[in-house]
């Protein structure tokens, strides 16, 4: 089973109703196209800063292989470590950018697939379920200094206010 992280536009776009038929289902797993076309798919998901970053490592190693004659190996294994960290993190990446974007987690779901956690999620979502408990704030009353004095309670009980 894989979990799914279900991501809702910004409020405004069209209600409820709306926002949850144009959600987005972001699976939590390890991305091969990420991993096996690392560039590629940084462009294609509009990652520009990860593709920039990526581009200018990648330039960096060049140089410093042809400047101190780093070893061809060395270059390989660096390129792979980068895109096996991509593999991994690839979808949080998305994940983050839609954050920054105003959307909104709505829900983390468990699936076989993408379509069975889509029918899990619209099924909980239209049935009126809090999808995500919101956090309530709670209002913090200040601690109320005790009256009088107190026996001391500890190591150095003759400390008397020292």
């Amino acid at each position: 089973m894989a979990f799914y992280t279900v991501m809702t536009p910004p409020p405004g776009s069209g209600g409820a109703r709306g926002e949850i038929e144009q959600a987005r289902l972001l699976p939590e797993s390890f991305s091969k196209s990420a991993f096996l076309l690392t560039i590629v798919w940084l462009l294609g998901k509009r990652l520009w800063l990860a593709s920039l970053i990526f581009v200018l490592a990648g330039a960096g190693l060049i140089y410093l292989s042809n400047r101190f004659g780093l070893h061809p190996v060395a270059l390989t294994l660096s390129y792979w470590a980068a895109a096996l960290f991509l593999g991994i993190e690839g979808d949080n990446l998305v994940t983050r950018k839609l954050a920054r974007m105003g959307w909104r987690l709505a829900d983390v779901v468990e699936a076989r697939d993408l379509p069975e956690a889509e029918r899990r999620y619209f099924e909980r979502a239209l049935a009126g379920e809090r999808t995500v408990p919101r956090a309530v704030a709670a209002v913090a009353t200040p601690p109320v200094p005790p009256s009088g004095s107190l026996p001391i309670i500890g190591l150095f009980p003759e400390a008397k206010g020292r």
